[in-house]
């Protein structure tokens, strides 16, 4: 009994013990497992955020290097500079010129032409031009980007007997981008209470050689709004939420930021949002795992890796797909204008080598397909026609769409079979289209230039070919002209900006 009686006692504790260890051991792997998740969470959050910060002032470059790009096609351009020798740009060049596509196309809202010490000779606002004194407030927020970009301007220049001669890099050839002399001062800070991208840069020609008489700079100044609506385009392309410019002091509690400029004092402007969180994601799909498999540590580290994996994979998918968004129509499938203006630059780098045709093609009678049968049926013609345009192109060229019924196709011939497949687009064009039970009928001009031999440059060579085009209009539509045919057409024909880029 006696026996039994200390037997007892020692079962019990063994009991307790194994317990108590058994407890302790579940206790230790569940809090190890909960302080993973938590690392995990933690360090989905970091990633995210870091990732976040980095898309976003990539971004923010992007559009500085955008806006000297579109600067640039002014600034170092034979006709502007040209224009210059009388010391300022008259308004017979600013209309047709400069200020429908700076404001409508690009959205400068200032377009000012200045010497170094300020004094401007030409302002144009929000496509117009106005007084010179107008343009003084705009003036005075740049002046420091004005005294960079002389000199920068300064340090280039050369003399060489008499003459001066700008000492700058040649462009890379391989690259796509417009070609940027690289003698600009770019920021974005505010003016006139709006956040925007200041772009000043001297007018040079595309020869870099400059008369002694001209040797002093005229600089033009550029100002490009990030309006709300930029702003959200941004969001979507990004995948962010909140995009807003505030001050650095005023930045939301739960916010993150990126700087905006070189301002860096605590009443500059900021670009602040709502960050996307995606720890939260991973303790939402990972916590009743972690539950269920409390004993399991190992395939917990497992499943914890496989989620983390999946986060990123998703963020990289996203980002990926911003890129092609940000390229192609989303209507066609076929590149936008900004991915089909990236391969024309690439084709102009290598067209000594490597001949191409531009094609321009326009449907005709694609208004009144709209009034009739509604959007619906246009969208449907738009969708057949970038199918027939993508089989007859296939691996010989590139088809876009341009914005509205314009299509454009960029072609590695500039002979037999430019004509052959020019033609042929219009066939496709006059093919009728099934619609809901109806018979849609539209049809086809189209445009061709060939480079070199049409133009060496972007803007030359576009506006040939859709002087092409409207020359095929006027000429009866459903038909193909080149830029050969316009030295036969009348110089006194009309030129209607309408009729020539929406008729039909």
């Amino acid at each position: 009994m006696i026996e039994q009686k200390f037997r007892q006692p020692k079962r019990n504790r063994a009991v307790w013990a194994i317990h108590a260890a058994c407890t302790l051991v579940a206790i230790l792997t569940i809090a190890s497992l909960i302080f993973v998740l938590n690392r995990s969470v933690v360090e989905a959050d970091r990633f995210g955020l870091s990732a976040e910060r980095r898309l976003v002032a990539i971004e923010l470059r992007h559009q500085m290097e955008a806006a000297v790009q579109f600067q640039a096609q002014v600034s170092f351009w034979n006709a502007t500079y040209a224009e210059l020798a009388a010391g300022r740009l008259s308004d017979t060049f600013v209309a047709p010129e400069l200020a429908g596509w700076l404001w409508e196309d690009y959205g400068f809202s200032w377009l000012i032409v200045s010497d170094a010490d300020g004094h401007v000779s030409t302002a144009v606002k929000d496509g117009l031009v106005v007084p010179a004194e107008a343009a003084d407030a705009p003036l005075h927020d740049v002046e420091d980007l004005l005294d960079e970009a002389r000199r920068r301007y300064d340090n280039a220049l050369r003399n060489n007997n008499g003459t001066y001669t700008l000492d700058i890099p040649q462009p890379d050839r391989q690259s796509v981008t417009p070609i940027v002399p690289g003698i600009h001062a770019v920021d974005m800070r505010q003016i006139e209470g709006q956040m925007s991208i200041a772009v000043v840069q001297a007018v040079i020609p595309e020869t870099l050689q400059l008369p002694a008489e001209r040797r002093k700079p005229v600089f033009m100044v550029s100002v490009r709004p990030l309006t709300a609506r930029s702003l959200r385009e941004i969001e979507a392309k990004l995948g962010v939420t909140g995009l807003a410019f505030v001050p650095l002091s005023q930045r939301p509690a739960d916010g993150v930021h990126v700087s905006a400029g070189r301002c860096a004092d605590v009443s500059c402007l900021v670009v602040a949002w709502t960050p996307k969180s995606p720890g939260g994601f991973v303790r939402a799909e990972i916590l009743p795992s972690v539950i269920v498999i409390a004993i399991a540590a190992t395939l917990l580290m497992a499943f914890v890796a496989l989620r983390f994996s999946s986060v990123f994979s998703a963020l990289q998918q996203s980002e990926a797909r911003n890129r092609h968004m940000a390229k192609h129509d989303r209507l066609t499938g076929l590149l936008n204008r900004s991915g089909f203006d990236e391969v024309l630059a690439a084709a102009l780098l290598d067209v000594k080598k490597r001949p191409f045709a531009l094609i321009f093609a326009d449907l005709d009678e694609f208004k009144a397909v709209n009034d009739e049968h509604g959007h619906a049926a246009g969208d449907a013609v738009l969708v057949t026609m970038a199918e027939r345009y993508r089989l007859r192109v296939g691996a010989r060229g590139t088809v876009a769409r341009l914005g509205g019924d314009e299509f454009a196709v960029i072609l590695r011939s500039t002979g037999k079979d430019a004509s052959e497949l020019a033609t042929g687009l219009v066939n496709d064009a006059q093919t009728p289209i099934e619609f809901e039970g109806q018979v849609l009928r539209i049809g086809g001009s189209i445009g061709v230039a060939f480079a070199p031999r049409h133009g060496r440059t972007a803007r030359s060579l576009l506006a040939v070919a859709d002087e092409a085009l409207y020359l095929a209009k006027r000429r009866g539509r459903n038909r193909v002209q080149t830029a050969d045919d316009l030295s036969t057409e009348n110089n006194d024909a009309p030129d209607d900006e309408a009729d020539r880029r929406h008729t039909g």
